[in-house]
C-alpha cells in the first residue's frame, strides 16, 4: 500500500471505519459525519475520560506492535471508567501521524482497538487524524455510564475500611524493564510480564461489581500502588497502612527480579501500568463480596487508618515505614534521593551539626526532622536556629504547633524561621487552620518536627533528617535523605564539613 500522504485523510477513514460498532442500540450515527449521535441510557450519570500516548514518552515502536499499541490505548481509558464503578460505552480516537506512516500500520493499530472494544461492548464513534512532523501521538477519549448510587470516587475511604486490590501487581513494570534491557525472549518467566506491559487487561467487569458491593473508594493502578494509595489518602483525608506480605506477586515476577536486580515489591509499589483496581470497603461488606463472588481474585492488602499515620508499609517483621508517592509523573524528572549518615557522640556535637547545616540553608528551604520522642529533634532545631542567628530561646512548639523566629542567613539576609511540631495534629484540615502551606511557601526556612504524620502534604522537595539513638546515651545517628536537586547539592556540601564540624 502507498504511504499516508498518497492515501489522504478520507481514504484513511474508509480503511478504518468498518466494524467499529459493538452496540448498535446506543448509536444513532457513528463515523462519517460532523459529529456522532448517541442515545444515552435514562437515569445514568455520564462519565468521560481521556488519555494521550506520545511516541518515545509512553511507547517505543521498536518494542511494541501496532496492534498492541492500539489495544493498550483503549485499555488505559477503560480502566479509568471501571475505577468509577462505570460501564464504558463509546470511544473517539485522534491520531497525529507522520506522513511516512504505512497505512497497514494504522489498520493494525485500529485492529487492536477494535479487539478490546468488541470484548467490552464499546463503540468507536469518531475522532480526528492530522499530520505530525515528528512521532506518533494517540489521544483516546472514552465515555461511560454509571447508576448514581454506584458512583465511586477516590474520596470516600473511612478509617476502619479494608484496602484491597483486584490482582497481582508489578508485572507491567518488570515487563517494561525486560523490553528495555532486550534479549528477554529465551526466558519463560518473561512472556507474562512483557504481555502485561504491552497488552494490559483492564478490570472493566470487576469495577461495577465492586461498586455495587459497597466500595467506598477506588482508583486504577496506573502509576504504581504507592502513588494510588497516596491519591486515596489525600482525597479521603485518611491514612493507609499496607502489609508487604499480603501484596500479591506472581512467581514470574519473583523469578525476573534476579535478572533485573530489583525487588519484586518495588515493582508492585512503583512500577505502574498494572491497571488493577485499588479499592476500600467496610470489612463486613468485603467478607460478603468474597462469599458472593468467589471467582473474583480480590486480595486484602491493608486497612484505612487515621490520617496522622500517613501512608505506611508494614514489613514481615511488623516494622512500619512511610512510603512515598513515586509513581510516574509526566513533568517531573526525578533524581534518586541522596543519602548520608552522620554519627554524633554527644549533645554538643548534635547541636554543632545543626549549626553547620544552618550555614548552608537558603530562603525557602524545608527541613524535616523525624525520630522518636527524646531522639534530639529539638536539640538539632536549636543548633539550626543558632546557626541562623536566632536570638530567642528555641523550644519545641509541641503545644503551640508553630513558633516563628527572626533569623539571618550566613550571607546576612534577614528571614523568618517557621518551627512546626505536627505531633498533636490529627487531620489535614488542622494544617489548613494553621496556614501550613502559606508559611512553608513564604520564603523563610521551615523546620518541621514529626513530618511523617502528614508526609503526603509536604513539599515534593525537602531535606529529611531521621535521628536515632546510638549505643551510648548521648550518641545519635542522623540519617539525611535529600529529595530534589537543591537538597542533593546541599547534601554534597554537608558531606565536606560534616566530619570537621562535630
Amino acid at each position: 500500500m502507498n504511504e499516508l500522504e498518497n492515501l489522504g485523510e478520507f481514504g484513511l477513514i474508509d480503511l478504518i471505519k468498518e466494524d467499529t460498532i459493538s452496540d448498535q442500540g446506543s448509536v444513532v450515527l457513528g463515523i462519517g459525519d460532523d459529529a456522532a449521535v448517541l442515545l444515552p441510557t435514562p437515569r445514568q450519570l455520564l462519565l468521560i475520560t481521556t488519555d494521550m500516548l506520545v511516541e518515545s514518552v509512553h511507547f517505543d515502536l521498536a518494542t511494541t506492535t501496532a496492534w498492541q499499541l492500539g489495544y493498550k490505548a483503549i485499555a488505559v481509558n477503560l480502566s479509568d471508567i471501571a475505577a468509577m464503578g462505570g460501564v464504558p460505552r463509546h470511544a473517539v480516537v485522534s491520531l497525529a501521524l507522520p506522513p511516512t506512516t504505512p497505512p497497514d500500520f494504522v489498520v493494525n493499530l485500529y485492529q487492536g482497538m477494535k479487539e478490546i472494544c468488541h470484548e467490552f461492548g464499546v463503540n468507536i464513534v469518531g475522532g480526528d487524524t492530522v499530520s505530525s512532523p515528528s512521532g506518533l501521538v494517540i489521544n483516546v477519549a472514552v465515555t461511560g455510564e454509571v447508576e448514581p448510587v454506584n458512583l465511586v470516587r477516590r474520596s470516600g475511604a473511612q478509617a476502619g475500611d479494608i484496602v484491597a486490590v483486584t490482582g497481582c501487581l508489578g508485572n507491567s513494570g518488570a515487563g517494561l524493564d525486560l523490553l528495555t534491557a532486550g534479549e528477554w525472549e529465551d526466558f519463560d518467566f518473561a512472556w507474562p510480564l512483557v504481555t502485561a506491559h504491552l497488552s494490559p487487561r483492564p478490570q472493566v467487569k470487576t469495577g461495577p461489581v465492586l461498586a455495587a458491593a459497597g466500595a467506598t473508594s477506588m482508583d486504577d493502578i496506573s502509576d504504581g500502588l504507592a502513588s494510588e494509595a497516596h491519591e486515596i489518602a489525600k482525597a479521603s483525608g485518611v491514612g493507609v497502612r499496607l502489609y508487604a506480605k499480603q501484596i500479591p506477586l506472581t512467581d514470574e515476577l519473583k523469578e525476573a527480579t534476579g535478572k533485573l536486580g530489583k525487588q519484586a515489591l518495588d515493582y508492585a509499589l512503583y512500577g505502574g501500568e498494572d491497571f488493577q483496581l485499588l479499592f476500600t470497603m467496610e470489612p463486613r461488606k468485603f467478607e460478603e463480596l468474597l462469599k458472593a463472588k468467589p471467582e473474583l481474585q480480590v486480595v486484602k492488602i491493608g486497612e484505612i487508618v487515621d490520617t496522622g499515620e500517613g501512608v505506611v508499609l508494614v514489613d514481615e517483621d511488623g516494622d512500619s515505614q512511610a512510603i512515598e508517592a513515586k509513581g510516574y509523573n509526566h513533568f517531573r524528572k526525578e533524581l534518586p534521593p541522596a543519602k548520608i549518615e552522620k554519627k554524633t557522640a554527644s549533645s554538643e556535637e548534635t547541636y554543632n551539626f545543626g549549626q553547620a547545616l544552618a550555614e548552608m540553608l537558603k530562603p525557602g528551604d524545608v527541613i524535616c526532622l523525624s525520630g522518636n520522642l527524646g531522639a534530639g529533634k529539638t536539640l538539632l532545631s536549636q543548633g539550626i536556629a543558632a546557626g541562623l542567628k536566632v536570638a530567642d530561646v528555641v523550644s519545641s512548639p509541641t503545644f503551640t504547633v508553630l513558633n516563628v523566629y527572626d533569623g539571618q542567613t550566613e550571607a546576612g539576609q534577614d528571614l523568618a524561621i517557621y518551627h512546626f511540631d505536627l505531633y498533636r495534629l490529627e487531620h489535614p484540615s488542622e494544617l489548613a487552620d494553621i496556614g501550613f502551606d502559606h508559611y512553608v511557601e513564604a520564603g523563610g526556612i521551615a523546620i518541621i518536627e514529626w513530618p511523617e504524620r502528614f508526609s503526603e502534604f509536604l513539599p515534593k522537595e525537602h531535606l529529611w533528617l531521621t535521628l536515632e539513638y546510638g549505643e551510648l546515651p548521648d550518641e545519635r545517628i542522623i540519617n539525611l535523605k535529600a529529595v530534589g536537586k537543591r537538597y542533593q547539592m546541599l547534601c554534597e556540601e554537608l558531606k565536606q564539613v560534616a566530619d570537621s564540624c562535630c
